[in-house]
């Protein structure tokens, strides 16, 4: 039987552990929304102990190797009924060492808004060309930034949410996304980097 004092040197043992696992998120924001939810769940693994590395895969810098971290999730909006090039790119890239270790994929659309897990099969129709599917996967409504719009876009837009019965007041943003979802989200892949760690243990 260990005594109090060796119990609490094993937590702090297990939580040094926790600190080092290291997280690196990859996104593609048009608008913003993306980022945002990248930082929530970002925020989230910190406040559980995990090293976050986040990164726009839209801003030209060289991304970092996946080799580098424990576990690797890519957030991508959809534009145009497609995720973002330059992830899809990263995932042709990496694909060898992205089969071997844990990996997480969030997509973030206004299909999203209506419910379900793969909303117009964006994500099926994206891992199925890749021959390649994530760990976790989850579906996230975006939002309709009018005011971030050019005038064609936001005309374009409102066209698009009139007959998807969504919001059409253009003179404000619109928010969708279910923050207690991308909470939920974020603990889910902290528990999936613990698992992995048990196994590799």
């Amino acid at each position: 039987m260990i005594s109090k004092q060796q119990a609490a040197g094993q937590l702090t043992e297990l939580e040094v552990l926790v600190k080092k696992k290291r997280v690196l998120i990859i996104y593609a924001s048009n608008h913003g929304q993306t980022r945002v939810i990248t930082d929530v769940i970002a925020r989230e693994l910190r406040a559980r102990g995990f090293e976050v590395n986040s990164r726009s895969a839209l801003d030209g810098s060289k991304l970092p190797p996946p080799g580098d971290f424990d576990l690797v999730v890519f957030g991508s909006r959809i534009q145009f009924g497609h995720h973002a090039s330059p992830i899809i790119a990263y995932l042709h890239e990496y694909a060898a060492t992205l089969r071997t270790m844990p990996t997480a994929f969030f997509s973030v659309s206004m299909a999203a808004a209506n419910g379900g897990a793969d909303p117009n099969g964006y994500l099926d129709a994206t891992f199925t060309s890749l021959g390649w599917r994530p760990t976790a996967t989850v579906a996230f409504a975006g939002a309709l930034p009018y005011r971030q719009y050019n005038w064609v876009l936001r005309f374009v837009m409102k066209q698009i949410a009139k007959s998807a019965g969504h919001a059409t007041d253009t003179t404000r943003d619109h928010s969708f996304t279910d923050w207690n979802d991308v909470r939920g989200f974020a603990a889910e892949l902290a528990t999936l980097a613990r698992h992995e760690r048990s196994h590799a243990s």
